[in-house]
């Protein structure tokens, strides 16, 4: 048993301050960086709800008094219809080409 030592007295009571502090500057660091990926979670979610938020004002404000102009384009399987609209509330240089079905 003289030869074997227990591993709490393998440091010096020297060495341990040093190492405490570096594993709190350790948490600190990890901390700081779960927070800045929260920040940029809830800035993210954010826009996509203020965006959503915008595309509902959008829907249910805007209202069509025009349809300007009409194109089809053909794709491999299918045609899409599409119209150019004039909304109301809005000036002509802001029309707009939606989904003939939407309209």
């Amino acid at each position: 048993m003289g030869g074997s030592r227990s591993p709490i007295r393998w440091f010096e009571a020297r060495d341990v301050k040093p190492l405490e502090v570096e594993l709190v500057k350790d948490a600190q660091d990890k901390v700081r960086c779960i927070q800045a990926k929260l920040l940029a979670a809830q800035s993210r979610q954010k826009k996509y709800a203020d965006h959503k938020v915008r595309d509902m004002e959008f829907q249910t404000e805007e209202e069509p008094i025009a349809i300007l102009d009409r194109d089809v384009r053909k794709l491999r399987t299918k045609e899409i219809k599409s119209v150019k609209v004039q909304w109301k509330h809005r000036p002509v240089k802001e029309v707009t080409w939606e989904a003939e079905k939407d309209m």
